[in-house]
């Protein structure tokens, strides 16, 4: 145990997301002090490019009894029930902290990009639930909900006593003979620091996207890309590990589709303005009513493997569109994402850059364009035509795609973009109990250690729309208010 510190405090924060954000504030109104510590240069995580969308159920008794079924068991009833409680005290606190609220609604012209309000409508206790997020205004103007959510919690950071630390990553957790964690190593300007923790430390350091070790290691279909912070690798699960924390959820996370170029570790996610676009898997068909996947359950959809050829014949697959698609507008998202509000990349409004970088791929025919993804031209143009009658005929007998959302692809030169899917985040992490207590192997938990948001995340089957950022505030202010109340550790 380290005996002289760097600095001291009464609660370390580890991670500077939207759970970070909250639980640094919760501990700091429950009267401790706080530091927060950043890996990155810049603060957000996941929530800094999420959509930014919150749940709150009209019904909540009956929505927990929903969110239950999702969990399939792999989370107690006593979780749901604590986030339920804390689920509908989320507006008044936001409200409380400067938010102004709105109902989502999904961008506009959007034609490829379903995001529902309750997924998997079919499961017993689904209940109407309305979904919010912080409005636009002087203060928050970022496009990206999840943006303009960060920017009224770091507003609450920064009018709070809080030491921020960016560029900090936490290495090490320091455990005491008791098995208390009693403080943090982290790397800051260069050098190895101690702090000391007189009452405890959250773990809100998210999931391991980023990690090609863990996502091989642990998640179906193995070759994903990923759409988020570029800082989520997986670091804090080792951290727990070495003290005995026990995990869970490590197989569960949420997929889009996205674009990998090689000038970017995250990707782009395709977004259609125009239904002038079809998907076809590696071998030139189509696989779907690519108008109606939910933006979160790509993994589902793509994980299919065959085990006489030995692939994933979806892995990649392929956007296919014409002249007047390219003409129509971005074919990628730009309302949020990682490659927006990081890199502050702007995609151009007709796609042309994107086509002289060679991220979009174009052929003057389809045979040429079949050619140029290494794909059988005959299978490819046997594609185009069938998708192009069953547009004049105003019926997909294929995939059920809607009549409004059948648009010849018939305007030369035609386009092609490899997509792959694209973790928007895991859930696994440490195991966790209704106050946000870290858990070894045999369920006690580990004293004074904390974990929040998607590191250890409560969903462990299928994901409720919306639901991680409302987790993020619920159990960030329990962990918060916890870890704050706690009595000092004995020197």
């Amino acid at each position: 145990m380290t005996e002289i510190y760097d600095l001291e405090t009464d609660v370390v924060v580890v991670g500077y997301g939207g759970a970070g954000a909250t639980a640094a504030i919760s501990a700091h109104d429950s009267g401790a002090s706080v530091i927060l510590l950043e890996k990155m240069p810049w603060l957000g995580g996941n929530t800094g490019v999420a959509g930014g969308n919150m749940t709150f159920p009209k019904d909540p008794e009956k929505f927990g009894e929903y969110l239950k079924t999702l969990c399939f068991g792999t989370t107690e009833p006593e979780i749901i029930d604590t986030f339920m409680q804390g689920l509908m005290k989320n507006q008044d606190w936001l409200r409380e902290i400067g938010a102004e609220l709105r109902k989502f609604t999904i961008p506009p012209a959007s034609c490829s990009t379903i995001i529902p309000d309750v997924t998997f409508p079919a499961v017993l206790g689904k209940q109407d639930i309305s979904v919010y997020c912080v409005k636009e205004s002087d203060v928050a103007t970022l496009s990206c909900g999840g943006g303009r959510l960060m920017q009224v919690l770091q507003n609450a950071v920064e009018h709070r006593d809080i030491k921020v630390m960016l560029s900090s990553p936490a290495k090490e957790l320091i455990q005491n003979e008791k098995r208390e964690i009693v403080g943090v190593i982290a790397e800051s300007g260069g050098k190895e620091i101690s702090i000391k923790a007189k009452k405890g430390v959250i773990m809100t350091c998210g999931g391991f996207e980023n990690n090609e070790y863990l996502r091989r290691d642990n998640l179906f279909p193995k070759i994903m890309f990923f759409s988020g912070n570029p800082g989520n690798t997986g670091d804090g699960i080792k951290m727990v590990q070495k003290v005995g924390a026990a995990t869970w959820h490590m197989g569960t996370y949420l997929a889009r589709a996205g674009l990998k170029v090689p000038e970017y570790e995250a990707t782009f996610s395709p977004d259609f303005v125009t239904p002038g676009f079809i998907w076809v898997d590696k071998h030139g068909r189509r696989f779907t009513n690519e108008s109606n996947v939910d933006v979160h359950l790509y993994g589902d959809l793509l994980g299919e493997f065959d085990n006489e050829r030995f692939e994933y014949p979806l892995i990649p697959f392929y956007a296919i569109f014409d002249e007047e698609t390219r003409r129509s507008g971005p074919v990628c998202w730009l309302l949020s994402g990682p490659n927006v509000v990081v890199y502050n990349y702007k995609w151009s409004l007709d796609n042309s850059e994107e086509i002289k970088k060679g991220w979009i791929i174009r052929g003057k025919s389809i045979s040429e364009l079949a050619k140029q993804i290494s794909i059988d031209e005959s299978i490819l143009e046997n594609t185009m035509a069938t998708y192009n009658e069953n547009c004049k005929n105003g019926r997909d007998p294929d995939f059920n795609r809607p009549k409004e959302m059948l648009k010849p692809i018939e305007r030369p030169p035609y386009y092609a973009m490899q997509v792959w899917p694209s973790l928007i985040n895991t859930q696994g992490g440490p195991r966790r109990d209704k106050e946000s207590r870290v858990l070894d192997p045999d369920g006690n938990p580990i004293p004074r250690l904390y974990a929040v948001g998607e590191f250890g995340s409560i969903w462990g089957f299928k994901y409720q729309t919306s639901t991680n950022i409302s987790e993020n505030l619920v159990f960030g202010r329990i962990a918060g208010r916890n870890a704050a109340t706690s009595p000092p550790v004995e020197s």
